[in-house]
């Protein structure tokens, strides 16, 4: 697993600040006369489509302030977009386009800085942060896994249910029927197959599954280490057009929980293998670059309970032929 160049990271680094001090979304502005009156709209690409949004009335104060930030963050994003253009020529990893699109689609309707990107299409966005590639064989996904502390989560804006944004990174979502008719979907499939899950940490051992989201006519699963997983998650920019503001988790906290959710799945072998790879991957990478991070996640989990955590934790690492190298951490 080659090392990411260190004017790469610092490139990248540059690029996670800027799109996270965003102060709007960035959008081409126009004026529309309707009945002799002046009205402000933008126009911005999302995902598959491209979105009209009303401004204002062209003479009022508030509607050309909004105008001009949209349009000075217009100018931001063309800059982003020349170092995300430079970042893929130098070779550094790319979400796959249908992660892309709906990430795309979540951060138009404001949700990415009030959620965590978990599973499979964080580990994508680990390389630049952890400053080393991955074994290429560990990131295939069909799949974003999303996670929220809150169950009031709404878009920003208009009232807009889940499957609405979805569609727009592909028009062929759906909502997926729970066990329960009257369950609000959790889980939102397209056409090619590409699913979107909502997750939630457990507050009560008698929480309904899904949790409600109200706001988003949608549901969350509520899974048991979620929380301690979230916990501090970590700013990035997914190189995707002009970039996207995201979270993730810390890379040393997701190693360790991969390895915990690894002795929890000895019904879907498939599943765990892949838990197994993706924590192995970081943790030697981490060993190297980042050893710290990695003992304080590890003694973090430990601190959480022995059978619950440490237990898995040492049978997994044990499996890998880890256990001394973990050890020395």
């Amino acid at each position: 697993m080659p090392d990411i160049p260190l004017n790469l990271q610092t490139l990248y680094a540059d690029l996670v600040q800027d799109v996270h001090g965003r102060i709007a979304k960035p959008a081409s502005v126009y004026r529309r006369t309707l009945r002799n009156i002046d009205f402000l709209y933008a126009k911005k690409r999302v995902g598959v489509v491209r979105r009209d949004i009303f401004v204002g009335r062209a003479d009022e104060l508030a509607a050309q302030e909004t105008a001009r930030t949209m349009q000075m963050e217009m100018e931001r994003a063309e800059a982003r977009r020349v170092t995300i253009i430079a970042l893929k020529a130098a070779g550094m990893p790319l979400p796959f386009p249908e992660i892309a699109r709906v990430l795309d689609a979540l951060d138009d309707a404001g949700l990415l800085t009030k959620t965590v990107i978990v599973g499979t299409a964080a580990y994508q966005c680990f390389p630049p942060m952890i400053g080393s590639t991955l074994p290429s064989a560990t990131i295939m996904s069909q799949d974003v896994d999303i996670a929220t502390m809150s169950l009031a989560i709404q878009s920003d804006g208009e009232a807009e249910s889940l499957e609405d944004i979805l569609k727009r990174a592909d028009p062929t979502f759906t909502g997926r029927m729970g066990l329960r008719p009257k369950d609000l979907p959790s889980s939102f499939r397209a056409s090619s197959g590409f699913t979107v899950d909502l997750l939630t940490p457990v507050l009560r051992r008698d929480d309904p599954n899904p949790m409600p989201l109200k706001n988003l006519k949608a549901g969350a699963v509520p899974l048991q280490y979620l929380r301690w997983l979230i916990e501090n998650p970590v700013p990035i920019a997914v190189l995707y057009g002009a970039g996207i503001p995201a979270f993730v988790p810390q890379p040393a906290r997701y190693a360790i929980h991969k390895l915990i959710i690894a002795q929890k799945r000895l019904v879907n072998p498939q599943k765990r293998q892949k838990d197994l790879a993706q924590a192995k991957a970081l943790i030697e990478v981490l060993n190297r670059r980042d050893p710290y991070a990695l003992s304080d996640a590890r003694d973090a989990a430990f601190a959480e309970g022995k059978e619950g955590w440490q237990v898995p934790v040492e049978r997994s690492l044990s499996e890998l032929g880890l256990d001394a190298q973990f050890a020395a951490v």
